[in-house]
């Protein structure tokens, strides 16, 4: 089923894409000689003058129209047939590349306000005071010098009324410092602190977020790659009681004694199905959390999240607004991405959207379309970075076209497209590598290997 929904999501987003394309292509007058969704051996029909196909491999799509390769050195060819895409204006041409990424752009727009009139779960505390619930031991914020019920009032100077508020401005990469002004009794405080990497996840946290205390059962729901837990034998579902005997209270005193056991094998007793169960477990140290952990997350509980549904009107403001936001943190993690603030392994490629695409969809349709409308942000941004083989990069060949007068040089512009294809080609080798590592784990994969010699 994950693959389905990878396919059903993506092929809608790269459908849309390239019907921008199309469509403003039809309208200009270009002849469109096919339709594609998808790359490789393919099914389709005929209608008229174009050939809409459906082709093997999804990850992608195209809009073939005539003329769009008749080009010789340093000049388009002029041509008999007014209806070929080279024999436009430049005008026309730039319309239609832009159209794409552009239809991207705009499909957020009508999928979000969707989303917010048919509600998604969220946590309840998003709606309530950020009034700080507790801290983490040794987190950016203890560090910081953040107390548990600080109230928080502003975030990067932005003021900040509901944990809503708090979770956009400190939803960012690992590295980001976050600037906070408390208030505790009478005194208004100013603290500054560094966002760490959060186990097991993509971006980073404080040590304050409510996830952390709100749920506070020890109750295990899912392992991260080389957990030593799950090696051990631990299952979704189970509850730690005690480690070496002593009783854990809830998730934080657990994750206090694992850390304290300083790699050393521990006994766990866990409740599954009513029995209790003991396990052996050796810690290890994550390097990027500075202390010893076991390679778990903890479940939800069900009763701790609420459905919002809104009217027409105010799900569309909501619906802008949010959109806005989403385009605001694509822009900041490329602009992080380029200046080297955010590490590569921040990017996530088809495996990871395959599995949030399923996990998105099994929590309902509101939460599977709002995956929509961000994936759409991005695949339109992406397209429009000037990268030769993107429609960026054309509308790149196009504005240097308008400026000397005259089109690049088929043999420069095929440079262009080979060291833009080997960038993407890169990029996508770089994503899929820490999708794997993230999702099963590269060391897992490298001794199940060894251990088949």
């Amino acid at each position: 089923m994950t693959i389905l929904y990878f396919i059903v999501g993506l092929g809608l987003l790269i459908f849309i894409h390239e019907l921008g394309h199309f469509l403003v292509a039809k309208f200009s007058g270009i002849r469109v000689e096919r339709f594609s969704l998808g790359f490789g051996p393919h099914i389709g029909f005929k209608v008229g003058e174009t050939e809409y196909c459906l082709s093997l491999l999804p990850l992608g799509g195209y809009v073939k129209m005539s003329g769009q390769e008749d080009f010789e050195e340093g000049e388009i060819v002029p041509l008999d047939d007014p209806r070929a895409f080279s024999s436009k204006s430049l005008w026309t041409r730039m319309k239609v590349v832009l159209a794409g990424p552009g239809m991207n752009l705009l499909l957020p727009f009508i999928l979000m306000p969707i989303v917010f009139m048919i509600g998604r779960q969220e946590p309840k505390y998003l709606s309530q005071p950020p009034q700080v619930l507790g801290v983490q031991a040794d987190s950016s914020a203890a560090k910081a010098g953040i107390e548990k019920g600080d109230m928080i009032l502003a975030v990067n100077g932005k003021p900040a009324v509901t944990w809503d508020q708090v979770m956009r401005e400190i939803s960012k990469p690992a590295g980001t410092e976050v600037r906070l002004q408390l208030k505790r009794g009478d005194q208004t405080l100013e603290k500054a602190a560094t966002l760490q990497t959060l186990e097991g996840g993509m971006g980073g946290y404080l040590g304050l977020e409510p996830v952390f205390f709100v749920d506070v059962d020890p109750l295990v729901g899912a392992f991260t790659p080389d957990s030593p837990a799950h090696a051990a034998g631990m299952k979704a579902g189970d509850k730690v009681v005690a480690i070496n005997g002593t009783p854990v209270a809830d998730w934080n005193a657990m994750a206090d004694l694992v850390n304290q056991s300083k790699g050393k094998e521990s006994r766990f007793t866990v409740e599954r199905g009513g029995e209790k169960v003991e396990l052996k477990i050796s810690p290890v140290f994550n390097p990027n959390l500075n202390k010893y952990v076991i390679g778990v997350a903890k479940a939800s509980n069900p009763d701790n999240f609420v459905k919002r549904q809104y009217g027409l009107g105010e799900a569309f403001q909501k619906g802008v607004k949010e959109n806005l936001m989403l385009f605001g943190m694509t822009f900041k993690v490329l602009k992080d991405l380029v200046t080297l603030k955010a590490s590569y392994k921040e990017l996530g490629g088809p495996v990871r959207i395959a599995q949030i695409s399923a996990k998105a969809a099994q929590q309902g349709l509101g939460n599977f379309l709002y995956l929509l409308a961000f994936l759409s942000i991005q695949l339109g941004v992406l397209n429009l970075l000037p990268i030769p083989v993107l429609d960026g990069g054309h509308l790149l060949f196009m504005v240097y076209e308008g400026i000397a007068g005259k089109a690049l040089s088929m043999r420069k512009r095929l440079i262009a497209q080979q060291i833009g294809m080997f960038m993407l080609l890169t990029l996508m080798v770089v994503v899929t590598v820490n999708d794997i590592d993230a999702v099963w784990g590269l060391k897992d994969i490298f001794d199940k290997v060894k251990g088949w010699f």
